[in-house]
């Protein structure tokens, strides 16, 4: 199965040339680190954000210390990941009293459910972030293939407004364990066979230390001797879970990406 660690390099300024700059800068250390490095074709992301709106006269209760306790949000993300699956959007619900749900829709749906949340059920939902990747760079190298891509922040619908670049996303994937015998992107929605769980030789041969390893070696060779200024670089790691089928270990990467794009948008 292929297994992922996201690094998010933060821009403080926001501005799309010291993300570019960035992102030029990560480029040449990738072409540099890595002589047997192959560029692979561009890939996109596209994501937003909605959190639900505190019901009007809600009364918070009050906590241990006479302070109105904070209001539990719940979330709803949307993310297209092209190299993930080129024709699906992934929606993941966290609720806040409940398990999360993961599901997906066709990609010529999304802007549509999007429109619908935003309007329609404006007094439920407000939302947050919307962000994008657009002709990300993608190598291949060693045993690892390496996404770079310079997120784009923009506001939809009346309050549109200038572009923005909150931060750089670096991806790096791995395999751990026996490679899925099928590995195109859309292969859970046009194969039922790979609907199916792990079997027990494939979940013992799955060393995620070492994939997490892997990962965090490449990252260091990347990152080795370069000045990345006053951007801040947080590390998320798919949950390391060998009993997942398939189409789930595609949904285990959506929830790493989201929870990093939450709080950075």
């Amino acid at each position: 199965m292929k297994y992922s660690g996201l690094y998010f390099i933060s821009n403080p300024s926001t501005s799309v040339e010291a993300a570019l700059s960035t992102v030029n800068t990560l480029t040449q250390s990738i072409e540099s680190s890595f002589q047997t490095a192959t560029r692979q074709p561009p890939w996109s992301l596209s994501y937003r954000a909605f959190r639900d709106v505190i019901p009007p006269g809600y009364q918070p209760p009050v906590g241990a210390d006479g302070k109105p306790a904070p209001y539990a949000h719940s979330y709803q993300h949307m993310l297209h990941l092209s190299t993930l699956a080129p024709n699906r959007t992934y929606i993941y619900a966290q609720p806040a009293a409940q398990t999360a749900t993961t599901a997906s829709i066709p990609l010529r749906q999304q802007d549509a459910h999007a429109s619908m949340l935003r309007n329609q059920s404006s007094a439920l939902w407000a939302q947050r972030h919307v962000l994008s990747v657009r002709d990300g760079t993608s190598y291949t190298a060693g045993l690892c293939t390496i996404q770079l891509g310079e997120l784009r922040a923009t506001r939809e619908g009346p309050q549109s407004g200038a572009m923005l670049s909150p931060g750089i996303v670096l991806c790096i994937t791995t395999v751990v364990g026996a490679e899925d015998a099928d590995e195109s992107p859309d292969a859970p929605y046009s194969s039922v066979e790979n609907g199916a769980p792990l079997d027990a030789g494939e979940q013992s041969d799955i060393d995620f230390e070492y994939a997490q390893a892997i990962i965090r070696d490449c990252w260091n060779r990347i990152k080795e001797g370069k000045d990345l200024g006053r951007s801040e670089v947080k590390e998320f790691m798919m949950v390391p879970r060998a009993e997942v089928k398939r189409e789930q270990q595609r949904e285990q990467a959506v929830h790493m990406w989201c929870d990093a794009l939450r709080i950075r948008g």
